[in-house]
């Protein structure tokens, strides 16, 4: 049976990675386990153990043996088939930390998996010495070592504002706006979104503002009135025509027949 965790970092590394998370399928001999991962904004840095782990992008299905990866951001959902007897544990890092340790066009990784070595062989190589099967020890070589690798470049303080912004308000509605208030252009922050997020801004935004709708409805809250209509007015969507076209264009499915349990989706945050 599928297991499903969460552990977090303290400290300085907090303002680079949000958690790590653990999914195992430990039957090897039964079968392999199909989930699917909906976008959220962030990066993933994948250790995988075991058999393996098959990743669906559109046509493109991309096998991914024992080894340490690199996900990009997503667009759509992406299903993954869980061989049996694997283990992932993933650190989940914040949308401008790539601009800090991974000197290439994120859009080249939108959509995409890809050897860490081909990001960042320093990180490739002092991670292959640890027990990569055992999550407290991937965590404490974060801790002791994860800051070897980073370093803030000039656009690191800007994409931490935008993105902060976007995902604190549940995206936002104005990109001109959120220039105004970051004394930027709009063709300067597009293209550094573009070059170390590897999307637009609006894309960041739309993810961002889908995916609290996702949780409101994996996790619905019993004061407020959760129809459809509602969640999509809710969560600044013009109306639930608008907002069903963005779900199913991501999603892959219309949100009245999203079922929670076919989705990796974080556990309810803590309030």
């Amino acid at each position: 049976m599928l297991t499903y965790k969460e552990l977090y970092v303290e400290g300085v590394l907090s303002f680079c990675i949000s958690k790590l998370w653990v999914l195992e399928n430990p039957d090897t001999d039964g079968a392999c386990e199909n989930k699917t991962l909906v976008p959220n904004g962030c990066f993933n840095i994948a250790f995988i153990n075991g058999k393996g782990v098959l990743a669906t992008f559109g046509d493109r299905v991309i096998v991914l043996n024992k080894g340490i990866y690199f996900c990009g951001q997503a667009t759509y959902s992406v299903p993954i088939e869980i061989m049996p007897g694997t283990k992932l544990n993933m650190i989940q890092v914040f949308p401008w930390t790539a601009s800090m340790f991974i000197d290439c066009e994120m859009s080249l990784c939108t959509n995409n998996v890809i050897p860490f070595k081909e990001i960042n062989s320093g990180f490739e190589y002092e991670a292959g010495k640890i027990n990569r099967n055992d999550e407290y020890e991937v965590l404490s070589f974060l801790h002791d070592q994860f800051s070897n690798f980073i370093f803030k470049n000039r656009h690191t303080l800007l994409l931490h504002d935008s993105c902060s912004i976007i995902m604190k308000n549940s995206g936002i509605d104005s990109i001109k706006d959120l220039c105004l208030r970051l004394s930027c252009s709009s063709r300067h922050l597009e293209k550094i979104f573009l070059k170390y997020i590897g999307l637009s801004p609006k894309e960041f935004s739309i993810i961002i503002k889908l995916r609290k709708a996702i949780d409101e409805i994996a996790y619905p809250p019993s004061s407020i009135n959760n129809s459809l209509t509602s969640l999509a007015l809710d969560n600044n969507f013009y109306d639930q025509s608008h907002f069903n076209n963005i779900f199913k264009t991501i999603v892959k499915t219309p949100p009245g027949k999203f079922k929670p349990s076919k989705f990796i989706l974080a556990f309810k945050k803590k309030t």
